[in-house]
């Protein structure tokens, strides 16, 4: 499938949303031959938390010892770019010479790209001084060789604010890069002058620069070889019309004169068909991924398999989904037909679900009924204690509601209503580092739902709500328990655990065997992952506040739209001719 040199490489330098794991390998994608991935080389990988502490530290500490105010300090840069929302974290550009076809494995051009990315790499950092970078890889294990280079950039300021700080324009502005006009800012000044870089490497290698009209750069193997195999079926037909040609008349059948005489034709309708998957590869491959901050995981899940029914790639990370620009819209259709599986909660649901957090703030079942009072309810009594409601017309007798309700079994359990937080607290105190930070999450979601900023979502929805039956705690729970079947230690340890994971994996498929196991493993390690980083952040307990409110809103969205259906659905339209004695009512 290889072609040979014609003296013309094609370069490509773009960004990209910069999905580390992939990078490194963490996590291994389905384009990817492992067999390979001891080829890859990396040049440099820097924790992105600590390299801000490297490059920022100092920077810092300067700038809060000069104000006077403790809250205008900046306790941690780190998070406090993460949260201004005004850029990013890190920025992240896929550096490729030529394209599968003249620089993909087994092609005359392999080595000599191979040979050409090192070179861009090792004076990356020489031209551009202001481009911190702290992850650099060379990816031989995919279709072509190509780098994935991660960076900060750095700009410094004047005399008010941080010395240093996080600017992609202002470090590109300092490097000599402005923006001329409209057409042309800063980053694509500089991208150009990469490319011009990327030339240069050609020319020293005896290569020139060429341009092409499909730009085919960093694409999953299977888009290439459907391409291929649409290319190759033109030949094919082709040459199968050109062989017939070469028979007498006499030998020729109905269909093969047809297809001579409509040779035209279907060559024009194939070559237009693979133009147009080319055209959509293109899109693909020069695509910039935006980030959608969902902070409900149902949803978060709903809308990426949505997309990837739809064939479009994206990228799940804790509380965020990174898709291509040019699937936005699609991603909102896909949104507005999610809906939270839970029902609205009926009167008799509601007042049990009070009654049960209530439990965990109070002393004695008076005080129970006296915290009900002061958010609304009306209380009887009598042989039976009943309640009502703020937004219901009737009264409901404790002992209706259950056997867990009625006021001696209400007592027993505010009795033994610390028994499970103060076990928490009692573990956490000989517990790991990574261990302890799940011990004060479970504590945290707790203190959330004593306090009314959590509703209680149950894990069996047949039994009342308590803290063992949290299914936000238990989800917790389990994380603790891998841990401890695992015996990790530190974040490190998972990490690697995933890595060697996904070796076995891909070793055992690559010999015909099922490690279902192996995945099953890897699927609870990589959900840890996944909740630890969501802990570290420490925004866990408000992206949980976060979500509640999305399914709220989702919720009544469904419900409004459904009452508006019901209405219109009754809805009497009359029309006003100048006649009145015409005027008709249409059902």
């Amino acid at each position: 499938m290889s072609e040979k040199n014609t003296n013309g490489l094609s370069v490509s330098f773009r960004v990209d949303s910069g999905y580390l794991d992939h990078n490194n390998r963490v996590i291994t994608a389905h384009n990817v031959d492992v067999s390979r991935t001891a080829d890859n080389i990396t040049y440099t990988k820097i924790d992105l938390r600590d390299f801000y502490q490297q490059v920022f530290g100092e920077a810092v500490a300067e700038y809060n010892a000069k104000q006077k105010r403790a809250d205008r300090e900046i306790p941690d840069y780190y998070e406090h770019v993460k949260k201004s929302g005004k850029g990013k974290l890190f920025y992240e550009v896929i550096v490729q010479f030529g394209d599968l076809h003249d620089c993909g494995v087994g092609s005359e051009n392999w080595e000599t790209a191979k040979t050409m990315l090192d070179e861009y790499m090792r004076e990356f950092e020489k031209r551009n001084p202001n481009l911190k970078v702290f992850n650099a890889v060379r990816h031989l294990d995919e279709s072509t060789p190509h780098l994935h280079i991660d960076f900060v950039p750095v700009a410094h300021k004047g005399q008010r604010g941080m010395q240093l700080k996080n600017s992609m324009s202002g470090a590109l502005r300092e490097q000599g890069f402005s923006s001329s006009n409209k057409m042309q800012n800063e980053w694509t000044a500089w991208s150009e002058s990469e490319r011009s870089v990327m030339e240069q490497i050609l020319l020293k290698h005896g290569l020139r620069r060429e341009d092409k009209n499909v730009h085919r750069q960093h694409l999953p193997v299977e888009e290439y070889k459907r391409a291929a195999q649409e290319a190759e079926s033109i030949r094919k037909i082709n040459a199968h019309i050109n062989e017939l040609k070469k028979k007498p008349a006499e030998e020729l059948t109905s269909e093969d004169a047809a297809l001579i005489n409509n040779q035209n034709d279907v060559m024009r309708e194939k070559i237009t068909e693979l133009r147009q998957e080319f055209g959509e590869m293109s899109k693909k491959a020069e695509a910039d991924f935006v980030s959608v901050s969902i902070y409900s995981p149902d949803k978060l899940q709903y809308i990426a398999d949505g997309l990837a029914r739809a064939r479009i790639p994206c990228v799940a990370e804790s509380n965020t989904l990174y898709i291509p620009d040019y699937a936005l819209k699609t991603a909102q259709a896909i949104a507005s037909h999610y809906k939270p599986d839970e029902k609205a909660p009926t009167i008799r649901e509601k007042i049990k679900l009070d009654i049960d957090r209530l439990v965990y703030r109070t002393e004695t079942l008076d005080d129970l009924l006296f915290r009900l009072q002061e958010r609304g309810y009306e209380i009887k009594y009598g042989k039976y204690i009943s309640v009502k409601h703020p937004n219901a017309e009737r009264f409901v007798r404790l002992k209706n509601l259950g056997d867990e309700y009625l006021p001696k079994n209400l007592e027993q359990r505010i009795a033994e209503k610390d028994m499970f937080t103060d076990r928490v607290r009692y573990e956490a105190q000989t517990a790991s580092s990574i261990e302890k930070r799940f011990h004060i999450a479970i504590l945290n979601v707790a203190s959330a739902v004593k306090q009314f900023r959590l509703e209680p979502k149950k894990t069996d929805r047949r039994r009342y709500y308590f803290f063992q039956n949290d299914a936000r705690i238990n989800y917790l729970s389990e994380q603790l328990a891998t841990i401890g079947e695992f015996g990790f230690t530190s974040r490190d340890s998972i990490y690697a655990k995933a890595k060697e994971l996904q070796h076995t994996i891909n070793q055992k498929w690559l010999h015909g065997e099922k490690p279902e196991e192996e995945e099953a493993a890897l699927k609870r390690i990589n959900t840890l992952i996944k909740a630890y980083e969501e802990i570290v952040e420490g925004n866990y307990i408000d992206n949980l506040i976060k979500a509640q409110q999305e399914e709220k809103q989702t919720a009544e969205l469904n419900a409004n739209a459904h009452k508006n259906t019901q209405k219109n659905s009754h809805k009497r339209y009359v029309t006003y001719p100048l006649d009145k004695s015409r005027f008709k009512v249409v059902k």
